[in-house]
């Protein structure tokens, strides 16, 4: 928020709700003067010329709501893209006691297209202000009349974009991925509708980390253009930035894959300090997700919001959804393979990473089994009951319940055979002492299950086989055969979706079942 005041042509200190007190019926005419003896000067509180949403989308194929990516899509790449956006708050006035919302509310229809031609990334963005609502009543019920309460056009173009990314490093030799970013823009928008900056260069640059299913971008520049202003609001050249996170997320039914994005940009402009009003810096906070339905068609939504006083670049809320459509990004062609391990970017949790069919693309470091992006505690090795966390040494590893025995850790075997695993020891010891310890427990059926990976007929004889030998490897430690039964499923039983590494896990397992007691 903003204060109109002190007007140039006044006497200093005195803002315009004490001036107009002080002329009673010649208002009018004193807040005329003061305006001719401001646009007289170089100050110039009705020229307008600034866009009070000064957030821009994202111009590559791959990049975030509004902060882009270091990587350049593969050559070929394009896209293209429709996203509705509204918000509310965008331009506040403050006049003495009294405040109003100058530019109520906006909606924008962006229009975006992009290209990848491999070291080189362009994309080109119109957005177009459909309705935007505007109250100016605060000043006309003072009098004010002329350019400064000129009406603002309720439909408007805005400056078209035009941008190019060039990669610096790659991420993968290098610890993070770098690329030069510079950004050009047309004044093709209305000025005095405020849904123009001028021209406009923004030179910069965006470094881009992948942890895991992780994606961080960091984004800086600095924009180059004429100033802007309306009453004592100057905007002018400053230093802009973003920062970005996005994560991978598990598919979910007929989404195979979509990903969550959390966004923060901002400014800072030259000359900005905390005992004037006349420059604000804008922040903001964006909050959504973007999800591939089917090869190239992606459709996002999320809302956001400004961050601390409403006003010039920090808008009281906003909601978007979009639709976008890419050939030779992560979805399209299928199969494409950016980081060439043998997983398809449409089916790879790590596209940028490379890691093994086995684990959806992703990488292990801990060896238990369960790649990083699903892994709560990728560097220390756990089972996939505690999602990859080793079970502290104070909780018992095996516990009765009502039906069946509850075990905290996993019977491991060699892949594709009933061989149990040394590490699985400790389980077994635990299993046996407390069957041992409760012999009114007379029936325990040991039941073996798959993942889905192979022939049905396969995976019922493995499972039967991986039973049997629990069983003697129980019978080995002093539980009575008679109480054991050995029965395998394969991969009928699931109690975790097939279609991730970590639900395959965790459906490759060994229950007890308590059949009878005493």
């Amino acid at each position: 928020m903003w204060a109109f005041g002190p007007l140039p042509g006044a006497p200093f200190g005195t803002t315009l709700p004490h001036m107009v007190k002080g002329v009673g019926k010649l208002r009018t005419l004193a807040l005329a003067s003061a305006l001719a003896a401001g646009i007289a000067r170089a100050d110039s509180p009705a020229a307008r010329g600034f866009d009070p949403d000064p957030a821009r989308l994202a111009l590559s194929v791959d990049g975030g709501f509004v902060v882009e990516t270091a990587a350049a899509a593969p050559e070929g790449s394009k896209g293209a893209a429709l996203v509705l956006d509204y918000a509310e708050g965008l331009l506040a006035l403050r006049l003495g006691s009294e405040t109003d919302q100058l530019v109520q509310s906006r909606l924008t229809a962006n229009v975006l297209a992009s290209w990848s031609f491999g070291r080189l990334e362009v994309g080109v963005h119109l957005p177009i202000a459909m309705h935007q609502g505007s109250d100016l009543s605060l000043l006309t019920r003072q009098g004010v009349t002329g350019p400064l309460a000129d009406p603002v056009a309720a439909t408007a173009l805005g400056d078209l974009r035009v941008g190019a990314k060039l990669p610096l490093l790659e991420e993968g030799p290098m610890p993070v991925g770098l690329a030069a970013l510079l950004e050009l823009r047309a004044p093709t928008g209305d000025k005095q509708a405020f849904t123009s900056d001028g021209a406009m260069a923004v030179p910069g640059v965006v470094a881009t980390r992948h942890l895991g299913a992780w994606r961080l971008d960091g984004q800086l520049g600095y924009a180059i253009r004429a100033p802007g202003q309306y009453a004592q609001l100057v905007v002018h050249d400053g230093l802009v930035y973003g920062v970005g996170a996005s994560v991978e997320l598990p598919p979910l039914s007929a989404v195979k894959r979509w990903k969550a994005i959390l966004e923060l940009s901002g400014g800072l402009p030259r000359g900005d300090n905390a005992q004037t009003e006349r420059y604000r810096a804008p922040l903001s906070a964006l909050g959504g997700v973007r999800a591939w339905l089917w090869r190239g068609l992606a459709v996002e939504a999320g809302g956001g919001t400004g961050i601390g006083d409403a006003g010039y670049g920090r808008e009281s809320w906003r909601v978007f959804a979009g639709v976008r459509w890419s050939e030779g990004e992560v979805v399209g062609p299928p199969d494409a393979d950016w980081d060439r391990d043998g997983v398809p970017n449409a089916q790879d949790l790590c596209p940028r990473q490379p890691g093994t069919p086995e684990l959806d693309g992703c990488q292990d470091r801990d060896g238990d089994g369960i790649p990083d992006p699903q892994d709560k505690c990728p560097d220390e090795p756990g089972p996939a009951e505690n999602n990859g966390c080793p079970v502290k040494d104070d909780e018992p590893l095996v516990e009765i319940q009502t039906e069946h025995l509850s075990l905290k850790d996993s019977i491991h075997f060699d892949t594709g055979l009933d061989t149990i695993k040394p590490e699985s020891s400790r389980i077994l010891d635990a299993i046996a002492a407390l069957l041992n310890q409760h012999p009114e427990l007379k029936r325990i059926q040991v039941e073996g299950h798959t993942d889905n990976v192979g022939a049905r007929t396969y995976n019922q004889d493995l499972s039967q086989r991986r039973a049997q030998s629990v069983v003697r490897a129980l019978v080995q430690r002093s539980v009575t055969k008679e109480r054991l039964g050995a029965r395998g499923y394969g991969f009928e039983k699931p109690i975790a979706d097939n279609g991730t590494a970590l639900g395959r896990a965790k459906n490759r397992r060994v229950e007890f079942t308590i059949l009878s007691e005493q």
